[in-house]
């Protein structure tokens, strides 16, 4: 995770929510939008992690015990937010865990870091797929295959970028392509992806169509109408938890 750059300075203290906001707000919706990737889930995401920790700050406090705490109930939401819309177990979730522990204090993966290792069509597959939003019978005729076989290939190829991450992908179980292929369509058409039960199989490819959609130039950054609802958040006489709006997790 990319964590604010107060939290490498031993001794430095917190005494005001609005500096904890202040530093917080933008690494908090890039690592909601890395791992869910599109705004809308990223930002309930951040509003629930800034809600629930600028709610109980107690104030002054240590940079380096604020941050940790913060860190922790970021990846306690994307981890919910698997949980509870997609089905997969917390052991499972743990990965996530593992994979920003991995990358503490580096910047996330570029879209070119993350496919970098895939094989020449495979690469084709992302970019026509993501950066120019090419619908997969589109791409299947371009790469002269069956329209078909478009969702397997795309599979095939977030697994290879599942891989990239250090997940643990199995490009060998294609039952649930179609559901990855729909997944991929919401998150490229800037929609909220429909919920589903998904198989450990298609989870890793998920998680890897989050990365590179939040990769692409411009998508991990918040929306200004975002920013401006979450600004009272920063100001002790009007921050409230009890009136911030609760849409998170709701069906």
């Amino acid at each position: 995770m990319t964590r604010p750059v107060l939290s490498v300075v031993a001794g430095l203290t917190y005494r005001e929510r609005s500096q904890v906001f202040n530093r917080w707000l933008l690494p908090a919706y890039q690592t909601s939008v890395r791992w869910t990737g599109n705004r809308l889930d990223a930002e309930d995401a951040t509003t629930w992690v800034l809600v629930r920790e600028i709610s109980r700050l107690d104030l002054p406090e240590l940079v380096q015990v604020v941050d940790e705490r913060l860190a922790e109930t970021m990846l306690q939401a994307v981890g919910r937010h698997w949980s509870e819309r997609y089905g997969i177990s917390t052991l499972r979730c743990a990965s996530i865990q593992a994979t920003e522990g991995a990358s503490v204090g580096q910047p996330a993966l570029s879209f070119d870091a993350l496919t970098e290792r895939l094989t020449a069509d495979q690469h084709l597959v992302i970019v026509l797929r993501f950066l120019r939003r090419r619908t997969l019978p589109s791409i299947a005729t371009q790469l002269r295959v069956p329209a078909a076989a478009g969702a397997n290939m795309l599979f095939r190829a977030l697994s290879g970028v599942a891989a990239r991450l250090g997940l643990d992908p199995d490009p060998t179980d294609p039952t649930q392509v179609n559901q990855v292929a729909a997944f991929v369509g919401d998150l490229v058409a800037r929609r909220r992806p429909l919920r589903f039960e998904a198989a450990p199989g298609a989870w890793a490819a998920l998680l890897a169509a989050t990365h590179v959609q939040a990769a692409i130039a411009g998508n991990d950054l918040p929306r200004v109408r975002f920013v401006r609802s979450l600004e009272g958040l920063a100001d002790t006489n009007r921050f409230n938890p009890l009136v911030t709006p609760s849409r998170i997790w709701i069906a």
